[in-house]
């Protein structure tokens, strides 16, 4: 990294940010949701897209402030393999939450 970083957010700054990711991982869940059922292909992969986005920040965002059993936000990386197609693992992350 050629930059220093200067660490110049405050926790207000931090956890507004947090709530906005929440907020777009909300939005996104219910757009990929309704373009699933009006057969919206490339509308599902933006909002898939858009939300994986918002939950790496989220997951990022609660490890950075410490919060309680926050997960390893690079956890899992591993487990994607090359036989498995990332649309089905998605899929099935969707339907859980």
């Amino acid at each position: 990294m050629d930059t220093m970083p200067t660490y110049t957010r405050s926790w207000t700054e931090i956890e507004w940010m947090l709530a906005e990711a929440q907020e777009q991982m909300l939005e996104q869940r219910a757009k990929f949701n309704h373009r699933k059922r009006i057969r919206d292909k490339e509308g599902c992969r933006r909002a898939a897209a858009k939300f994986a986005r918002a939950k790496g920040m989220a997951d990022v965002l609660t490890w950075v402030i410490g919060g309680k059993g926050a997960p390893d936000p690079m956890a899992g990386f591993e487990e994607v393999g090359e036989n498995q197609f990332i649309g089905d693992r998605f899929r099935s992350y969707m339907n859980r939450v």
